[in-house]
């Protein structure tokens, strides 16, 4: 029998592979802390996580009889990864599965900052019509510059190009798209000429801080910065300033350092649309995330260890 722990929600369709599994046992049990789960973990052969649990060394290292961890999603930051494959523990994801969900969110991104939609949309809830304080821009020919060129990177490069963008990309290996007109350059070509950047990169020690206060200086005057990928990616309080000394005409924050305890003062600027990082919370992404991880959850255990 298989003992699978299911520490963060997922939708009950993916439950529902384990329900019928004749060689399954699981359980779901959200909110714990490191030492709860410490505890709990132990007679476990896999755990299911989101962003929202975050499986640690000491946890790993608790994990008596943990044979795979599986992550509804795409980023690994909230696992150890390190710590897992030094145990020979199996650590799964989904990257891809959320890539509709995201790309689509970080185009509502472009339109939101370049058409003033939040704020407009603030006023008349106020009871006010101050329509000539909301001038937007067009996106049409318009350069949209990706940073991270992967599956979401084309599909949101695919959906820019529909609107009349152009689109130059970084990505450290060479990117191919045959149905989207791009050029692939640096990265501080990129932030020169772009009108938007959008970053779609994992995070790791690599991209960590990638967009200092450098990297925004070099920002074209009145660009925006789209981030539906990791907070960590950009130094917030380099991009406050960028925005208030007016730099940047705005920024689309999806996702932020130090969830949920996020740059609270970031997230107020008036030029900052800010959300709590739902750039994958559709219901078809977290149907197909959680489908997609149960079922490499169960296909590695049934292929590599039989426990009666």
């Amino acid at each position: 029998m298989y003992k699978i722990l299911v520490t963060d929600p997922l939708r009950q369709n993916a439950l529902q592979i384990f329900e019928e599994a004749p060689d399954v046992h699981y359980e779901t049990h959200y909110g714990l802390s490191e030492d709860e789960l410490i505890e709990k973990i132990k007679p476990f052969n896999a755990v299911l996580v989101r962003s929202a649990t975050q499986i640690s060394a000491k946890i790993i290292a608790a994990a008596e009889n943990l044979k795979v961890i599986g992550r509804a999603g795409s980023g690994l930051d909230n696992i150890d990864v390190k710590a897992a494959e030094k145990k020979g523990i199996k650590v799964l994801n989904t990257p891809g599965t959320n890539a509709p969900a995201v790309a689509e969110m970080t185009i509502a991104c472009l339109f939101a900052v370049a058409r003033n939609i939040a704020r407009a949309d603030h006023t008349m809830k106020q009871g006010l019509w101050e329509k000539k304080a909301f001038s937007g821009i067009e996106l049409n020919e318009r350069t949209l510059g990706i940073v991270g060129c992967g599956t979401i990177g084309k599909s949101v490069a695919r959906k820019a190009h529909a609107l009349g963008m152009q689109i130059v990309v970084y990505n450290r290996s060479r990117v191919e798209m045959d149905d989207v007109p791009f050029e692939q350059i640096g990265l501080d070509d990129l932030l020169r000429r772009a009108d938007f950047v959008s970053l779609h990169l994992a995070l790791s020690e690599e991209t960590r801080g990638l967009l200092g206060d450098r990297e925004l200086a070099l920002m074209k005057k009145n660009s925006y910065l789209i981030n539906t990928s990791r907070g960590e990616i950009v130094d917030e309080q380099a991009l406050l300033s960028h925005l208030e000394k007016g730099h940047l005409a705005g920024a689309a924050l999806d996702v932020f350092c130090n969830e949920p305890d996020y740059n609270k003062q970031l997230a107020a600027n008036a030029k900052v649309v800010a959300t709590p990082h739902i750039g994958a919370v559709t219901k078809e992404s977290q149907e197909r995330v959680g489908v997609r991880i149960a079922d490499l959850t169960l296909e590695f255990l049934r292929s590599k260890y039989i426990f009666l």
